[in-house]
């Protein structure tokens, strides 16, 4: 253990009383030489709170007073050597963000350069921006208001002394500090464009998604001469390089931005499907969600029929045959994607054009993974127009209903979501016979109730826009069949293992029932087993999914508030809002 006399907390009280002294020679001496000699004869056992709180001390007593540089230039290099050490950072950073937010309270002009040249070497000689988040952003706000020093930390940015790679929150407070001073932003805009580019577009390694989204308040603001000058050339360019580097990031930059990106989509698709089709299905997945951005931010129809035209090439074998399923997976995929583009009436000529590709598709491919997803593209197609349903589409659905589990019950999926479209149900009347022999299958067998489940929702659409249809159901006498002997519409042991998709159907079923058939069902199934099979549905949903289902009781109510105890309902939409579902309580 050192003795007193060597003892760094007496040391430095032994210096204490010297700091206000007028004298620069001595401030520099005790800067320049008696505190760094502390400094290095202290190891960080004795690096204590009491002696970093009497070094901070110190520090800021000199604030005010020194203003000469020799001396502020020898207190720099001790904050920079001290900076090492974890104890000191904190303290530092502590009163150096009271002080500023003092400074700026009483709108003092004391010292307030210093804070700010103080808060500069805190950024560039620590991992204060990546240790302490908050504190970081009341650094910045507490000199937010003062256009020079904002002027100061951007030129810290732009000359790189302040790393911005582990500083996202600064950049984006920075940014969105511009946002309100639209003078401000246009002075600044090509500064954070060229820290963008060089930072993201351009780095060696993936870049993380906070600072990704740290440049949201700018891709807010690009215009196209940003966009097609700055962006877009260094962006392909990557895609094409480091593609892996560069994908996550670039989806976070067209999903913010307000451009049309029209005039671009050909360009950046005809780089990304390579990665749509790539062995590695993270690449996959990243490269969809930026043809998903494309599509819903083309708003021309030629742009929309030009994407359709380079998938189909490439699935044509343009670029060489795609052997693999994964390949063929990932091409429908990016096709299904474009179906998110904006609503128009082009979507009656090309839907029927894009669905009679993909039956062709679906014909040639032995692949069942293949075929499924082509029968999900085909149903996001085919609910846009009702132009899309045409016999040959009909004719294939009611020949894919008498296909294996597998494959019917992928048919099924998809007519659940084309039935979405009211003008396109009428369409498909053909297959009532079908669903209905489906409907029988289902609820005599357990082990195709799914099936049965599938094919009664788009009976009861059928039965919404065709009065024929409700005659046929009755006199297959359809309804007596379900209820007869089954107490629930859904065996609830089966539930755990539905998909959300599937589960969502049963929703979907619920909600037709209780809405249009109330009476019907209430008078032949016990209103406690009701509400228990529906409560079962939501135990593997999101909160978003679960609130779906709070909707469709609430719009029940009207008829079901004639037949249910107010009480057992309130009841039952309480619990339902509750994570586990399945443990609702029915006697409440």
């Amino acid at each position: 253990m050192p003795s007193d006399a060597t003892n760094p907390m007496d040391s430095l009280m032994a210096i204490a009383p010297s700091i206000s002294t007028p004298s620069t020679t001595r401030r520099i001496q005790i800067f320049r030489l008696q505190i760094p000699s502390i400094l290095n004869t202290s190891d960080s056992s004795q690096m204590t709170t009491e002696f970093v709180s009497l070094l901070v001390d110190l520090l800021f007593q000199t604030l005010s007073i020194y203003d000469d540089r020799g001396s502020r230039k020898a207190v720099d290099d001790v904050i920079i050597k001290a900076l090492s050490e974890a104890v000191f950072l904190k303290s530092f950073a502590a009163s150096l963000v009271q002080a500023m937010e003092r400074h700026s309270k009483f709108q003092s002009l004391t010292g307030s350069y210093r804070l700010l040249q103080w808060s500069c070497l805190l950024l560039i000689y620590s991992q204060f921006a990546s240790l302490s988040k908050n504190a970081l952003c009341r650094v910045a706000q507490a000199q937010a208001s003062s256009p020079d020093i904002y002027k100061t930390y951007m030129e810290e940015l732009k000359d790189g002394r302040i790393p911005y790679k582990d500083s996202p929150e600064l950049i984006h407070l920075m940014l969105d500090y511009l946002s309100s001073n639209p003078a401000s932003f246009d002075k600044w805009k090509d500064v954070f464009l060229d820290i963008y580019v060089k930072a993201v577009l351009n780095a060696r390694e993936k870049p993380t998604k906070a600072l990704s989204e740290a440049f949201i308040p700018l891709f807010i603001r690009l215009s196209h001469e940003d966009f097609k000058n700055t962006i877009l050339p260094t962006f392909v360019k990557m895609l094409k390089r480091n593609p892996e580097v560069v994908l996550e990031s670039i989806g976070v930059l067209l999903e913010s931005s307000n451009l049309d990106l029209s005039k671009y989509a050909i360009e950046i698709l005809s780089v990304v499907l390579t990665q749509a089709r790539h062995a590695d299905e993270g690449r996959r997945l990243a490269a969809l969600a930026i043809v998903r951005c494309l599509s819903q931010k083309s708003s021309s129809p030629d742009a929309v029929e030009a994407m359709f035209s380079a998938i189909r090439s490439v699935m044509g074998g343009s670029e060489g045959r795609l052997t693999f399923p994964y390949q063929r997976v990932g091409m429908v995929n990016a096709l299904r994607e474009i179906s998110n583009a904006p609503e128009g009436k082009y979507f009656s000529s090309l839907s029927p054009t894009i669905c009679g590709f993909l039956l062709s598709c679906y014909k040639d491919d032995g692949n069942e993974e293949v075929k499924l997803v082509t029968l999900s593209c085909i149903a996001s197609w085919a609910v846009k127009s009702a132009d899309a349903i045409s016999p040959d589409l009909v004719t294939f659905f009611a020949s894919g209903l008498k296909e294996k589990e597998v494959l019917r019950r992928g048919c099924l999926r998809c007519l659940r979501l084309i039935c979405k479209n009211t003008d396109a149900v009428l369409q498909m009347s053909p297959l009532l016979l079908p669903l209905l022999q489906l409907v029988k299958t289902g609820f005599t067998k357990a082990a195709q109730r799914l099936d049965g489940i599938h094919s009664l929702l788009c009976v009861v659409k059928l039965l919404a826009v065709d009065v024929k249809a409700d005659e046929t159901v009755s006199k297959e006498k359809i309804w007596q069949l379900i209820l007869q002997n089954e107490p629930t519409i859904l065996p609830i042991s089966l539930t755990s293992k539905l998909s959300i998709e599937d589960l969502m159907a049963c929703i979907d079923l619920v909600e037709v029932l209780v809405v249009d058939y109330t009476q019907r069902i209430l008078e032949n199934l016990p209103t406690r087993a009701f509400m228990q099979i529906t409560a079962t549905f939501l135990s593997p949903l999101d909160e978003r999914s679960k609130s779906t289902v709070m909707v469709v009781l609430m719009r029940a109510f009207p008829e079901m508030c004639l037949c249910i105890p107010i009480k057992t309902l309130f009841g039952v939409l309480i619990q339902l809002s509750r994570s586990d579902a399945t443990n609702i309580n029915l006697e409440q």
